[in-house]
């Protein structure tokens, strides 16, 4: 398995997409550094902490949050789910080899590793950006916070990268890997089901009004959006009983386990041709 993501990572180095995304992620975080030098900002100013919405990683890229990396990793792991089928290269690879479990399972481990790629760009851009504006911090936050808050975000960028991933190998189609990733990153997918349960509700008088409202808070989308907030306040437990972070790992994790084994087991039993 390792030699096929040595092979899909050589393969994506020298592809023209993957410039293009990561053009794309140096734009969104270094783009407010050429505002900057045209229109210095107000001396006396700092940033508050590196996390936060004030924060330095944050204001640094004007605004663009570690969320940006959530939201690129779905539709590269879109592009992904079908570029072997498309060129032909899974059914010249699956025929010289004795099981597919290697071949599928790198897939959804090059998908994570992309994912830590597009955050570690994004760290490294929006570190530029802060030293390019030249204003200082206050209020840091503890290391460890840092690295839970960048981790958490690899999280929140697998999860919906790997479901698009799983949908994509399944239905073999781009276009409806590119559609579900929208819908999941806007999240209509989450919001469209419990509206749908809450009509039900509604309709029968079952009262699921509280229990929902209570489920709603263990979605994806609300619990990865979270991370966006910073370390500080991703780390505080809220009305749920939770913090935020614990809630993203007890939801994430299984998440990212049951597509990979569902993606694996459907692979191994499915006909390329």
């Amino acid at each position: 398995m390792m030699a096929l993501l040595k092979s899909d990572l050589h393969r994506t180095l020298h592809a023209r997409w993957s410039w293009v995304v990561l053009a794309l992620v140096a734009l969104a975080t270094l783009g407010s550094v050429v505002l900057t030098i045209w229109w210095p900002l107000e001396p006396g100013v700092v940033y508050d902490g590196l996390t936060g919405r004030a924060g330095a990683l944050r204001l640094a890229g004007r605004g663009a949050s570690i969320a940006l990396v959530s939201t690129i990793a779905p539709f590269v792991a879109a592009h992904l789910s079908c570029a072997d089928s498309d060129s032909g290269f899974d059914r010249t690879l699956l025929s010289s080899m004795r099981g597919r479990v290697a071949y599928f399972a790198e897939k959804y481990l090059l998908t994570v590793t992309l994912s830590g790629t597009l955050l570690l760009a994004y760290l490294v851009f929006s570190g530029l950006g802060v030293l390019v504006t030249l204003r200082s911090v206050e209020n840091v936050e503890p290391f460890w916070q840092v690295a839970a808050w960048a981790g958490e975000g690899w999280l929140a960028a697998c999860v919906y990268a790997l479901v698009v991933l799983l949908v994509g190998q399944l239905t073999r189609s781009r276009a409806i890997a590119f559609i579900v990733a929208f819908l999941l990153l806007s999240g209509a997918v989450e919001q469209g089901f419990f509206s749908f349960l809450l009509l039900v509700s509604n309709a029968f008088g079952l009262d699921w009004g509280p229990a929902l409202e209570a489920a709603l808070a263990w979605a994806p989308y609300v619990t990865m959006a979270a991370v966006g907030n910073g370390a500080a306040d991703m780390l505080a437990v809220d009305a749920t009983g939770f913090a935020p972070a614990v809630r993203a790992l007890i939801v994430g994790v299984p998440l990212c386990l049951a597509c990979g084994t569902l993606g694996i087991l459907a692979g191994t039993r499915r006909d390329v041709a």
